[in-house]
């Protein structure tokens, strides 16, 4: 049985600003509200959401003799931010955070051997089907708001989370802390496409799913991106939470001409700027498609 304070105190060490653990079960009531989310059709063209949808909210299908999900939070905040139009959410102004979170949960993998030389996890960094946000939740690091984001106490919904998924038991698990957003509906009238609503969220409305999932060749004609080129923060701007903030991504002066500059790169140049960037997820003439939709 693992200490649950070592593998924190040793997940700080790694760099992660938060670390919870929750018993692998199963979600309780997850997969029937799952599924009728999927039947109203509000995951859009993203498929990939309707496979695995067992294993999304019982680790135990993801990994044989699973007992523990290890969860970890890591702010994103950038010390400042773009300006003007074609804005790109804040998440990916610096390196992609898959490659550099990746890296982190292999350290950590790593150094918890050096003292438990059989522990075995499988590193879960948003690509494998397993509910990030909830776990993140399950484990203590926050409460999901009415914006369907995790929202940490401090580092409010700006972080990512991951996870190990392993078998080995922990002296200590970690519990859900209550919502906190009350009746809050800032982040929902904040969405200028109401994509946000009790039944969550409609990602066909939604900014982020239309500029960064939806590869069609032209966005619906009512959507509005309000100034967006590549994913978007209109419900986190306005949530109470993200007010004070610390950053914990240091931007250039530099990086940010970059970024503000984007929108007059060629291919070539476009893949250079964005090679180790979130922003890699789109082609360049998504990019363009982008930048050439007309808002309403």
């Amino acid at each position: 049985m693992l200490s649950s304070a070592q593998i924190k105190t040793i997940a700080r060490s790694v760099g992660f600003h938060g670390c919870g653990i929750a018993r692998a079960t199963q979600l309780e009531g997850f997969e029937a509200r799952f599924r009728t989310w999927l039947s109203l059709g509000r995951q859009g063209d993203m498929q990939f959401m309707e496979k695995h949808v067992e294993m999304r909210s019982d680790p135990r299908l993801l990994v044989e003799g699973a007992q523990s999900v290890i969860c970890l939070l890591l702010g994103y905040k950038p010390s400042q931010t773009m300006q003007g139009p074609h804005r790109i959410a804040q998440y990916a102004y610096g390196d992609d955070y898959h490659e550099r979170i990746r890296q982190m949960l292999f350290r950590l993998i790593a150094l918890i051997r050096e003292s438990h030389p059989t522990f075995e996890a499988k590193p879960c960094v948003d690509t494998v089907p397993i509910s990030d946000k909830l776990w993140a939740a399950q484990a203590g690091l926050g409460w999901i708001g009415k914006h369907t984001l995790l929202v940490n106490p401090t580092y409010g919904s700006y972080c990512h989370v991951a996870e190990l998924v392993t078998t080995s038991a922990f002296d200590r698990y970690d519990s859900p802390i209550e919502s906190r957003c009350h009746d809050c509906t800032l982040c929902l009238k904040a969405c200028p496409n109401h994509a946000l609503d009790e039944k969550g969220l409609d990602c066909r409305r939604c900014i982020s799913y239309n500029t960064i999932e939806n590869r069609a060749p032209q966005l619906p004609v009512d959507l509005t991106l309000n100034g967006y080129s590549f994913g978007c923060d209109c419900c986190q701007m306005v949530c109470p939470y993200n007010k004070d903030v610390p950053p914990t991504v240091e931007i250039s002066d530099q990086r940010i001409r970059e970024l503000e500059t984007l929108s007059a790169t060629d291919p070539t140049e476009f893949r250079r700027r964005t090679r180790h960037s979130a922003i890699n997820r789109i082609k360049h003439a998504q990019w363009q498609r982008n930048l050439q939709h007309p808002n309403p």
